[in-house]
């Protein structure tokens, strides 16, 4: 028969009973707001029933017997005092702070003096951990440094402790307990006795430096008896006394919070390389599993993703219990990796193939005379014999693309070239029904039709068939295309896919003005006469003090009058187009490099090698001298290619009147000044 121990209730009752410690210490270590723990209830004595008497209890009556660890400090009753001693003197002080919150009986026997020795057995087993600080008691020392709520308002968590007043506080208490100085009603010369708390750092700047004004009070408090009509008396040999004193005080406190300091941070840092340790052991554990599985080689593709998943970073031992419930979620995990992984690998793939099968037909293209017409590149690709090369060919494992690859593709590409020409035409043709229904697919052709790929009124006029290789034709719009897509691949689509383009009536109204100043039936006359004719026209609405202003048939399509608003034009004659011709000639070379003209832009193509690589001014000049020994350029030496507007080619040109009394001799180059005002050329 065990034996009953009563030791245990008689010293708790003696504790709370005792005058010495008597609730003072309970109080001392109680933080504000925390509840009086309840008596246990008393034993009431059972009546003897008579059982034959008695009703019969039902089956869901019958106490139920408490299962697992619940209830099992009850038992402490039954040890004695020592023993109950030495099992705390093992706990750490967190665990006895836990203990002195659960009953008031293990409270009391914890919060006796007499049990100071307990504490100390429990302090002694945290290393490194400072003495006991003067003015604390031992379960006071132990709240502060492992209790993990705030003093003042009990949140939780809170990591902030200020040892200097021994408390720990969170960011909402702090502000209401330590101010600047300048918000303190006390005089200068007791700061030095105040307790202060550096607030963190915020990037380059260091936090402010707060005073407590507990401390502050308390002081301005007791230093009252050294004022004298309202003023400290600073030299009073009292004064210096007390001064002294706090002075001393506060720098032994001051002493023991920097050793407690840095145990917390050392506390901290050993504590994070004990998880990290417990993780890196866990993760490896894992991965080790992982592998047998047949999952090795797919893990070092993810470092970030893997580590950081919540199953492998958890600090706890990877027992066979755990390993059977995470199993199947990490491979599931690892299997949605896989499959982003080889879809990213293809993505990254496919980009490259679709790359070189664009420069593949530009280098095509640039094979071709610098008139000849081809199709821009992303309908070229979406083409299938473009698409299978780049789509289908294997890519895991990878089977290698290179330009020989799209050799028998770029067969393909004149016939495709025809039958999209004839399909743009005909789509054209829809569009200029649309604002002229007696429009048919021959008018393409007029030197006065004209189209646009913006709304905007003010917008560019393009002929045909310069359209078809616009590059304003193919923009792309944001939003639309996926960026894994051809599309957007290149930032760049299909001819028309948007539906941008449009017919220009304002530009097509100018043009007949234009063909009408020639002498021509704007309503038969094509481009390609008037291109082969190239007029020269003067602007009579902008003739003026700086000169008459001319231009070629094309420009003069382009050009806004800001003086009128009916266009005026007038033909040159054959001694005014001789002297258009030499201006053309004397100042080509400087148009090129002024600062207006786009010399740096790749517009030309050289005629010699009759191809259509485009080139900017400098590198037509160099390719002209290294590849065809030509000292100099000129117009004849090059072409524009195609999609080149007339802004970008020669601007128009002043000449000062009166243009009879100009006389140009025959193999001699008249030198005319050149004004090109500013509002004047392309709109």
């Amino acid at each position: 028969m065990s034996r009953r121990s009563t030791r245990l209730q008689g010293i708790a009752k003696a504790t709370i009973e005792d005058t010495e410690i008597g609730n003072t210490s309970d109080e001392e270590f109680r933080v504000e707001g925390e509840e009086e723990p309840e008596f246990l209830p008393k034993k009431t004595k059972r009546r003897k029933v008579d059982k034959s008497t008695a009703a019969p209890v039902a089956e869901d009556q019958k106490i139920k017997r408490v299962r697992g660890r619940r209830g099992i400090l009850s038992s402490l009753r039954e040890f004695p005092l020592d023993v109950v001693a030495e099992i705390f003197g093992h706990l750490n002080p967190i665990d006895l702070i836990n203990l002195s919150r659960t009953t008031k009986e293990i409270r009391g026997i914890l919060m006796a003096r007499s049990s100071t020795f307990i504490w100390k057995e429990s302090r002694s087993h945290v290393e490194g951990l400072p003495d006991l600080p003067p003015g604390l008691s031992e379960p006071q020392y132990a709240n502060l440094c492992f209790s993990g709520h705030c003093h003042k308002c009990l949140a939780m968590p809170v990591a902030t402790i200020i040892w200097s007043v021994w408390t720990r506080l969170c960011k909402k208490c702090i502000k209401a307990d330590f101010v600047h100085f300048t918000e303190l009603e006390i005089d200068y010369s007791l700061l030095s006795l105040i307790p202060t708390y550096d607030e963190p750092r915020h990037g380059r700047y260091g936090g402010a430096r707060l005073y407590s004004i507990d401390t502050a009070t308390r002081l301005k408090e007791e230093s009252a008896r050294f004022r004298k009509d309202g003023t400290l008396q600073n030299q009073d040999a009292k004064y210096k006394e007390w001064h002294q004193q706090k002075s001393d005080q506060l720098k032994e406190i001051v002493a023991h919070a920097s050793l407690c300091a840095t145990w917390a941070t050392n506390r901290t840092t050993d504590r994070k390389d004990e998880l990290a340790d417990a993780r890196r052991v866990r993760h490896d554990a894992i991965v080790e599993r992982l592998t047998a599985l047949g999952w090795g080689e797919e893990i070092p593709f993810h470092p970030y993703d893997f580590n950081s998943h919540k199953l492998v970073k958890q600090p706890k031992e990877l027992t066979e219990r755990i390993w059977s419930n995470i199993e199947t979620p990490l491979v599931e995990f690892l299997t949605e990796l896989k499959k982003t992984r080889l879809a990213a690998a293809r993505v990254k793939i496919i980009r490259e193939r679709r790359v070189l099968a664009s420069r593949v037909y530009s280098a095509f293209c640039e094979s071709l005379s610098p008139d000849s017409f081809y199709p821009p590149r992303i309908d070229v690709l979406l083409t299938e014999p473009f698409r299978a090369i780049v789509e289908d060919t294997p890519v895991e494992p990878e089977e290698k693309v290179t330009e020989e690859t799209f050799a028998a593709a770029l067969l393909t590409v004149p016939e495709f070239s025809s039958d999209w020409r004839r399909r743009k035409d005909e789509e054209l043709a829809e569009i200029m029904k649309k604002k002229n229904p007696n429009s048919v697919e021959a008018d393409l052709l007029l030197a006065t039709t004209f189209f646009t790929c913006s709304t905007n009124s003010t917008a560019e006029p393009v002929s045909y068939p310069r359209i078809l290789v616009h590059s304003k034709a193919t923009e792309f719009r944001y939003g639309t295309w996926d960026w894994n897509s051809l599309q957007g691949t290149f930032s760049e689509e299909a001819w028309n896919a948007g539906g941008e383009v449009k017919f220009n009536e304002q530009a097509e109204r100018r043009a007949r003005f234009v063909v009408e100043a020639c002498g021509l039936d704007p309503d038969v006359t094509a481009r390609t006469e008037m291109d082969e004719i190239n007029p020269a026209l003067e602007c009579l609405n902008c003739n003026n003090e700086h000169g008459r202003l001319l231009m070629r048939w094309m420009q003069a399509v382009h050009h806004n009058c800001d003086s009128a608003t009916i266009p005026s034009w007038k033909c040159l004659n054959v001694d005014e187009e001789r002297l258009l011709e030499a201006k053309e000639k004397q100042t080509f070379e400087a148009l090129a490099l002024a600062s207006f003209f786009p010399s740096y832009q790749p517009i030309y193509c050289c005629k010699m090698c009759g191809n259509s690589k485009k080139m900017n001014f400098d590198k037509l000049k160099a390719h002209l001298g290294t590849e065809h020994n030509m000292d100099s350029i000129t117009s004849k030496d090059f072409e524009y290619h195609l999609d080149v507007p007339p802004s970008q080619r020669l601007r128009p040109i002043r000449l000062q009147p009166p243009v009879e009394a100009v006389e140009v001799k025959e193999g001699e180059e008249q030198a005319l000044e050149e004004v090109v005002p500013k509002g004047d050329g392309i709109a």
